[in-house]
């Protein structure tokens, strides 16, 4: 097992269901994810947010969201982001790769060197 020291090259690659059970949406959940709340924002698609071309004609929108989901501490760490520090702390971890942008894998305690967001 990982206790025994034989695994030294472990990848993790990481989505937003690594980062729900800590309070922080998804994009695509029906109801609850990014996308669905983003009606608020009058958008012509939930994509123009993320736009250079939107954000130039209307910057508020983008910075609004930014504030909802930026990490200020609000969100801990859960299990599994804790895990990911266990193997970085016993040498099994390589790199994490992640598609999330709440640096909770670095607030466990991964070294920025070992995360790719």
């Amino acid at each position: 097992g990982l206790g025994s020291g034989r695994y030294k090259n472990v990848v993790v690659c990481c989505g937003a269901g690594l980062s729900t059970s800590a309070g922080i949406p998804d994009f695509r959940s029906p109801g609850t994810g990014l996308y669905a709340n983003l009606q608020k924002y009058n958008l012509p698609n939930p994509q123009s947010i993320f736009t250079l071309d939107f954000f130039r004609e209307n910057p508020q929108p983008f910075i609004a969201l930014a504030r909802e989901i930026w990490p200020d501490g609000r969100f801990r760490p859960t299990p599994g982001h804790c895990f990911l520090q266990v193997l970085h702390e016993r040498g099994a971890l390589r790199r994490v790769y992640t598609q999330n942008i709440d640096g909770l894998e670095c607030i466990a305690g991964l070294p920025h060197d070992k995360v790719a967001e």
